[in-house]
């Protein structure tokens, strides 16, 4: 893996090539999110970020979930989630419960209806995923993506972990 220039007064330039991808990944990554919010906002009043709240609960046995842990898995502030989940709490599709193991800490519970919602929405969230990525490569494609971008989401990983400043 090549090493990092940590001399800001000696930058290491983009090639062409990683300019291109670079500049691909910023365009994917904000138009991606914006097509699936609207999607979801179309069929349920959701944005991307909702859904994968949900959909995180349901991965769960119990459907729930520590607020921290939501909040790290998720990279987002408590502040910005605890927003979220209150939006959610309002619509009836989670709601919040003190953790059984650790009665300072929250528990956020997906309802019957959030799952109920997400089991209606899930087959549709799919089919934007595909129309708006999967549609576009071919099968070399995503196994080339799903390399490259999997190393870059490793080092993301390991700073989460560590607690490293990005």
């Amino acid at each position: 893996m090549p090493a990092s220039n940590t001399d800001p007064s000696d930058p290491q330039w983009l090639d062409e090539d990683e300019k291109l991808a670079w500049w691909a990944m910023l365009e994917v990554g904000s138009g991606l999110f914006d097509a699936l919010s609207a999607d979801l906002k179309a069929v349920a009043d959701l944005t991307l970020e909702d859904y994968e709240v949900l959909h995180l609960l349901s991965l769960e046995e119990t459907r729930s979930l520590r607020v921290g842990s939501l909040a790290t898995t998720m990279l987002a502030s408590r502040t910005r989630l605890s927003q979220r989940i209150d939006r959610l709490c309002t619509r009836g599709l989670v709601r919040r419960e003190r953790c059984p193991e650790d009665g300072r800490a929250i528990n956020v519970v997906l309802t019957d209806e959030g799952w109920q919602l997400l089991k209606r929405i899930a087959p549709l969230h799919l089919q934007s995923v595909r129309r708006h990525t999967f549609d576009h490569l071919s099968k070399a494609d995503v196994r080339a993506l799903a390399k490259g971008l999997d190393k870059v989401a490793a080092h993301l990983r390991e700073l989460r972990a560590g607690d490293a400043p990005l």
